[in-house]
């Protein structure tokens, strides 16, 4: 009966860490693409953007309406809420402090929040100075 008792404990460790792997590497993986981002807003003033997101692996480039394009490693935090993209500039001689970045993933409609420098996202949201950005997947 012990023997039972360790067997069911140690599937039900390992069930419970795949969970958590489960959805890292889902959204890892719906992620992947490129993702045009339509509105803007803050303390909800909003406007039209053209920006273009674009994940491959775990690297993401963003290009904003001027054309500049700016490149960064990512990796997810999914532990929480909000969600975070967790970025580090590949220019890390001059930018070498990783940005938490706060991410809703839905089917084909991605949010992204960036809160005011040296803050986190605390809610999917334009709220408090944050920048809510929102994106449809390229080609829907």
């Amino acid at each position: 009966m012990k023997i039972y008792l360790i067997i069911l404990l140690l599937v039900c460790t390992f069930s419970c860490g795949d969970a958590g792997d489960a959805v890292t590497s889902t959204d890892q993986e719906n992620l992947q693409g490129s993702w045009l981002g339509q509105t803007e807003s803050v303390n909800g003033i909003q406007k039209d953007v053209s920006f273009l997101y674009v994940f491959k692996g775990d690297t993401i480039s963003f290009t904003d309406e001027t054309g500049k394009v700016m490149k960064y490693s990512f990796r997810l935090d999914t532990t929480g809420n909000p969600r975070f993209l967790i970025l580090r500039s590949e220019d890390t001689l001059t930018n070498p402090t990783p940005v938490s970045v706060g991410y809703e993933l839905n089917g084909d409609s991605l949010k992204i929040v960036v809160a005011p420098p040296g803050l986190r996202p605390t809610e999917i949201s334009d709220k408090n100075n944050q920048e809510l950005i929102s994106c449809k997947r390229k080609g829907f």
